[in-house]
């Protein structure tokens, strides 16, 4: 597999995004011939016979899958696979066992494409040996330990999508398609080693938006439903695609910060989440009080705050956008509450007084390790504030301001 990407700055940077990208799941994806598929015979408790296999690309280059690969196999009722507990392909047929317990039974001329996705290998090598001996290395390790690529924080922008009580969102890649065709000449004035930490802290806002698009969607299917009116359907129809749209400005801008594009990888959990996410008027007030009023409520917040200090011309115009539309998403959200009042009454209203006792305290935003912080010492906070990021104290103070009208709102609404 051949790794495209190509930073575009000083050395520092080079290391600082290619580890974090690297460690938070950076794949890279090579198709495979199906009737290379046989040499995965054997492949037990998550990886191939003797650890690795190599096989054949339709245009027969080589690719060799390990045991944190991923495998999709393209058939005619859609594309199927992911990351695999155990594979037989005897006669024929291949027959696998997913890390979840789901079982493929596929004959192979059915198969009309496969591909295997995984970490890019082969930047791992040089990357560790270009980082060795560099005084920056203490930095870039503290980075690597605090920025992974697991649930994104709460609030860092749109609605949150859960699967299974569990926050979600899709790993970022390095990969094209989110982006928007417009430049960003702010990215290229701003320190290196400042603009890792932006790309780091777009990519997180980019991951929550583009996971906020299929959260709208399933509002959508639980409104509709409980007998929701169509104004309110429609309304959740608006917020998916406004959250498109939010998903990739920050891409975008991830990817002008990063020097590499930046976008989402395969957001795996969504192929067997529920459709619906409320199957009652009381369990839809408490998701849309919390994921709506609340958090997004408080995203809304931040946007606004970050929209009045933001000096970058970018990062102003992509803040305007989301603050305007996050906070359309949480009069969206208090609209479905008092729907769900109405029609729920006093019921309702009490699971609503529950659910707010039961609240997040406080959001966690992205926070830069301390020892970056020290290393760019006090420029830090303005460049990353220019450019549409606000520190701890800003996120602890919409929140504070966002929690108390919504108690109060709660309150009118049981009175």
């Amino acid at each position: 597999m051949t790794h495209r990407a190509s930073i575009g700055f000083g050395w520092q940077c080079r290391l600082l995004v290619g580890a974090l990208l690297l460690l938070g799941g950076c794949y890279v994806t090579a198709p495979i011939k199906p009737s290379e598929l046989v040499r995965l015979d054997g492949y037990h408790d998550g990886e191939p016979a003797g650890g690795t296999v190599s096989v054949l690309s339709p245009d027969d280059k080589p690719t060799e899958i390990a045991g944190d690969s991923q495998i999709f196999l393209d058939l005619p009722g859609g594309t199927y696979g992911g990351s695999f507990k155990s594979i037989a392909v005897k006669d024929g047929v291949f027959n696998g066992v997913d890390v979840a317990g789901q079982s493929y039974r596929v004959p192979l001329d059915s198969v009309k494409a496969a591909r295997v996705e995984e970490p890019n290998r082969a930047a791992r090598g040089p990357l560790i040996a270009a980082a060795a001996g560099v005084a920056f290395l203490g930095v870039v390790t503290v980075v690597l330990l605090a920025f992974t690529q697991g649930p994104p924080p709460n609030t860092v922008g749109g609605r949150t999508l859960r699967v299974a009580r569990r926050v979600v969102a899709a790993r970022a890649i390095d990969g094209a398609g989110w982006e928007i065709d417009r430049p960003f000449p702010g990215a290229a004035a701003v320190p290196s080693d400042a603009r890792a930490v932006l790309a780091r802290l777009w990519t997180e806002s980019a991951r929550s938006e583009h996971a906020s698009i299929p959260a709208f969607s399933r509002l959508s299917l639980s409104l509709v439903a409980l007998g929701a009116p169509a104004g309110l359907v429609a309304a959740a129809h608006r917020a998916a695609l406004d959250e498109i749209e939010h998903a990739r400005l920050a891409f975008s801008l991830a990817s002008a910060y990063a020097g590499i594009p930046v976008g989402p990888g395969p957001l795996l959990e969504l192929r067997r989440a529920p459709a619906v996410t409320a199957t009652s008027l009381a369990e839809l007030a408490a998701e849309s009080l919390i994921d709506g009023c609340l958090l997004e409520g408080v995203a809304a917040e931040v946007a606004w705050r970050a929209l009045e200090r933001a000096r970058d011309v970018s990062a102003w115009a992509a803040l305007a956008i989301i603050a305007r539309d996050e906070s359309s998403h949480a009069d969206l959200a208090w609209d479905v509450v008092r729907w769900c009042c109405e029609r729920g009454g006093d019921p309702v209203r009490r699971h609503l007084q529950a659910a707010l006792a039961k609240a997040p305290r406080a959001v966690t935003p992205p926070e830069i390790p301390p020892v970056v912080a020290d290393t760019l010492a006090d420029t830090l906070a303005d460049t990353l504030a220019d450019h549409g990021w606000l520190g701890a104290a800003a996120w602890d103070e919409a929140f504070r301001k966002t929690s108390g009208l919504v108690t109060a709102r709660v309150a009118a609404l049981a009175g």
